[in-house]
């Protein structure tokens, strides 16, 4: 027999359904899909998205005590840092100040992802990276600086779930998802609907980031900055 469609199982508050199917070799399989309506949804919307990828029923509240939910919470938090770490337009500004502190030395926040000094304003004046929760200066070999009061970097920064545009929202619940899957039920038929799926978000938040940094042909998107022209493969093929 083949697969036949036999019920539709749930809706979610960010509009995703849960199709089961039962196949030729007899067992059940799940198809999840996603509307990609941009209403507003929640890390927990997320996190029910993911249980029921794997098949497991949804709940109410992240507290509930279950392997399944911090499973799925992780993975969710997870897949949030490494996407946002790439560097979009909504986490990344350019010449970000930090302040030296009294000892010579500026703190990071542990928000920050990512940074670099920022070229036009140091030029080549510094080659900095985050060390023990400071900038650690790889020229001077040292946290001090001595000669300068306020240092201009350009940052990643990281940002909660739900704090984040709905379209990177819809991604990462996507990916999550796939990862979920991949591993809890290795499942290879809603493997690649997942992924499918989140080829699809991941092209609709990169058309989202495209459209919100305004590249061009001459510059990139921090039209401050006299170097990056347009780049498509930080723009979309990331």
């Amino acid at each position: 027999m083949s697969n036949c469609l036999l019920a539709l199982l749930a809706v979610t508050h960010s509009d995703t359904f849960l199709f089961l199917y039962w196949d030729s070799f007899g067992g059940p399989f799940f198809y999840i899909m996603t509307s990609n309506s941009y209403a507003s949804s929640t890390e927990l919307d997320a996190v029910n998205h993911i249980l029921m990828s794997v098949g497991e029923s949804p709940v109410n509240t992240l507290t509930t005590q279950s392997p399944e939910v911090a499973i799925a919470q992780n993975t969710l938090r997870q897949v949030c840092r490494e996407v946002q770490a790439e560097g979009w337009v909504y986490n990344t500004e350019y010449e970000f100040p930090f302040v030296v502190d009294t000892n010579d030395e500026v703190l990071i926040p542990p928000t920050v992802l990512q940074l670099d000094v920022n070229k036009f304003k140091h030029r080549d004046d510094y080659d900095v990276v985050k060390r023990d929760g400071k900038l650690y200066d790889r020229y001077s070999h040292s946290y001090k600086f001595k000669d300068i009061d306020t240092l201009y970097c350009d940052v990643v920064w990281f940002f909660e779930f739900d704090d984040i545009p709905q379209v990177f929202r819809d991604y990462i619940a996507a990916r999550a998802a796939r990862i979920a899957v991949t591993r809890m039920v290795n499942d290879e038929k809603a493997v690649k609907l997942l992924s499918a799926d989140e080829a699809l978000l991941r092209g609709l938040a990169s058309e989202y980031d495209t459209q919100q940094a305004e590249y061009n042909v001459f510059q990139g998107a921090d039209f401050r900055n006299p170097y990056p022209s347009y780049k498509p493969f930080n723009a979309v093929a990331r």
